[in-house]
């Protein structure tokens, strides 16, 4: 009873697709969903309360944020859809403004008074909201502790899909829906809402009234991309990051140049398998449900030019900046200079939506510019030329996206430089040897390699629909060795948060 009552009233940013607590909490919503899946209405009303709850035991009082955005959101875009032709462009506006102030305030209030400070001279407290807002804290006797503050999650990603749902209706590409209740599902389904993938409601709302279908086949695949996303979490990205990228961007100046490198190809990996893995389980969670989530990963790290990349890396946000920033700026139909001021502006934005500090500026600012510079000499068009210029495009653009993770994963710009210069720094070659005797990290990390950049996308299908079609004891045996897998990984590895669940 002590379990079940501090498990409905503390909050812990924790209760994510790695904790017990959170698997404990979706046995429980699916065996609730089975008693009402029948009715579609029931169904919706019933996987709104659970995904609130969800909100609450990741972000605490911030639910009062979400529940703002929602209540905001749904009303001007109610105004939109009903307001003559003149004014829905105010009313969008007037949204949209709305909703990059309630970001600016809580995610981005710090950097600006940092940076008024430094440009006047002034001594104003730079008070960081996103993580330091009463809101968050929960209340002991009365009393706030500064020391359990819990961050607000998922913020930046339900805000651009609340802008993106008001741009669309300005559009005409859909029509606000009437129903709160409806609304408030769409924009807070709890398995996309901390990391994504960024909805759009002309694809998810459709499917708020169809009813519940889940063949056998589309259970297993379901299965089959829960499992291997917290493999790729629990196994790769959380290891692979204690072990080796992480030590090394602690402390870049005690590591040797080797171990530079690893850690920097390391942290690729990491990135990757965590966020992918994030995804993967999320759109296998949302499968259960009867819910499809847009493909958000396509095999990034084999693309031959960075314009590639961005089609594949995190697609539903790379294509939300496309649609949303990019192409209103110009695109490409201008000429040059304009798309080249379309493309720095779009990463730029990019980069501070990540996080607000000069690195992740810098970050967007050179993807940016090597972008620029490939539409400038069509590097694009010059890679897909031959089996030779596929793999010199591959080799480059991996290089380059490598080594820019530096400046996304360094806490600041002096380490980041650190971490850089450091990688070209004479090599001691008594380092080799002793790195070698790391033998599971090395293991790990070479065959994070052969899975994430050697193995076909074909060979990948094939696997998932092998297991599709084994019978079930198999696939029950598989899922229990794969779990006895993920126990004994977690035990050597501290479970860390999700990378994008802080953005």
């Amino acid at each position: 009873m002590d379990y079940l009552l501090q498990f409905l009233t503390h909050t812990q940013s924790s209760f994510l697709f790695t904790s017990l607590d959170f698997w404990l909490f979706l046995l429980v919503t699916l065996a609730g969903f089975c008693l009402c899946y029948k009715k579609p209405q029931i169904r919706n009303t019933f996987l709104l309360a659970c995904s609130f709850f969800f909100y609450y035991k990741t972000g605490g009082y911030f639910i009062f944020i979400l529940l703002l955005s929602i209540i905001l959101n749904f009303g001007i875009g109610i105004q939109i859809d009903t307001a003559p032709q003149k004014q829905k462009k105010n009313w969008m506006a007037l949204g949209i403004m709305a909703n990059l102030i309630i970001l600016g305030i809580f995610k981005y209030s710090a950097f600006f008074t940092q940076v008024f400070n430094a440009l006047f001279d002034t001594g104003l407290p730079a008070i960081d909201y996103f993580s330091a807002s009463f809101l968050s804290n929960p209340m002991e006797n009365g009393i706030f502790h500064i020391e359990k503050l819990i961050p607000p999650i998922g913020l930046s990603f339900f805000t651009f899909q609340a802008i993106s749902y008001l741009i669309d209706l300005k559009r005409g590409q859909i029509h606000a829906t009437k129903n709160l209740g409806d609304f408030s599902f769409y924009f807070c389904f709890f398995p996309q809402l901390v990391a994504g993938p960024i909805v759009r409601a002309g694809q998810f709302m459709p499917q708020l009234q169809k009813h519940y279908m889940l063949s056998v086949k589309e259970f297993s695949s379901a299965l089959f991309l829960i499992l291997m996303g917290l493999v790729k979490k629990i196994v790769f990205a959380d290891y692979i990051s204690l072990h080796v990228s992480a030590p090394v961007f602690a402390e870049p100046e005690s590591f040797s140049p080797i171990e530079k490198w690893m850690a920097v190809y390391a942290f690729s990996f990491r990135i990757y398998c965590d966020f992918s893995g994030y995804t993967d389980i999320a759109i296998g969670i949302a499968a259960l449900f009867g819910f499809q989530l847009p493909e958000n990963f396509r095999t990034p790290y084999k693309a031959s030019s960075l314009t590639s990349f961005w089609r594949r890396w995190h697609i539903s946000l790379s294509s939300w900046f496309r649609d949303y920033l990019y192409i209103p700026l110009g695109g490409n139909r201008h000429g040059m200079a304009r798309c080249g001021i379309a493309l720095m502006t779009t990463m730029l934005v990019a980069g501070f939506w990540h996080g607000a500090g000069m690195g992740f500026l810098l970050w967007g600012g050179i993807h940016g510019l090597l972008l620029c510079l490939e539409k400038a000499t069509g590097w694009q068009h010059q890679a897909e030329k031959s089996r030779l210029w596929r793999f010199l495009g591959w080799f480059i653009t991996f290089q380059l996206v490598s080594l820019s993770w530096i400046l996304f994963r360094s806490p600041n710009l002096q380490n980041a430089a650190e971490m850089f210069l450091g990688l070209f720094s004479p090599m001691d070659w008594s380092r080799p040897l002793l790195i070698c005797q790391q033998h599971v990290c090395l293991a790990l990390l070479l065959l994070a390699f052969i899975l994430v950049i050697l193995v076909p996308e074909r060979l990948k299908r094939k696997s998932e629909r092998l297991f599709c079609q084994s019978p079930r004891w198999l696939q029950f045996l598989i899922t229990l060795a794969i779990a006895v897998l993920l126990i004994l990984f977690k035990e050597h590895a501290s479970s860390e948060p999700f990378i994008y669940s802080v953005f």
